[in-house]
């Protein structure tokens, strides 16, 4: 009877615990090479006027993400941030599409080691991390992929349980 009673409690600590998933290295999505021109000044659309001055002054940064993007990124209220993809190539602007706000300090709380920053990227990889709430919900871990010409693909996303969402 005692050994069932650990197997349940053990079971149910590997639960509560569980661990991140491997995610996917920016070394496996590597970008063909890295812009060195000037920037091209972004063509924003309608919405994306209200942060014009964000858009603008991070797009005239050094290349930060796959090869010939910069990612402005801005506040959305505290512990949040939403950010853009502007190609310093042709001045297209991509939204991120939504706001990421941390993740519940229920589930920190039970994390060791400090948080991942919420969007992680590299020049050199056509990789983004988000991690985080995503309009503040559906709370995980998303890995996306830089297609030129479409903006971001999601190709894998690992939720937290339902007890933090």
């Amino acid at each position: 009877m005692n050994r069932v009673f650990l197997l349940i409690l053990l079971s149910s600590t590997v639960l509560y615990g569980q661990s991140i998933p491997a995610r996917p290295s920016f070394e496996k999505f590597p970008a063909k090479q890295i812009y060195k021109g000037i920037p091209a000044p972004p063509k924003l659309d309608k919405d994306q006027r209200m942060f014009r001055t964000v858009i603008r002054k991070g797009a005239k940064s050094q290349v930060q993400f796959a090869g010939h993007y910069t990612i402005p990124q801005c506040g959305c209220g505290t512990g949040c941030s939403q950010f853009y993809i502007v190609d310093s190539i042709n001045g297209r602007v991509y939204d991120g599409g939504f706001g990421i706000s941390d993740f519940p300090g229920s589930w920190l709380e039970k994390q060791s080691g400090d948080p991942p920053d919420r969007v992680q990227f590299t020049a050199s990889s056509r990789l983004l991390k988000i991690n985080g709430c995503p309009n503040e919900h559906d709370c995980g871990y998303y890995d996306y992929v830089m297609v030129d010409g479409e903006g971001l693909k999601l190709i894998s996303k690992w939720l937290l349980p339902e007890e933090f969402q």
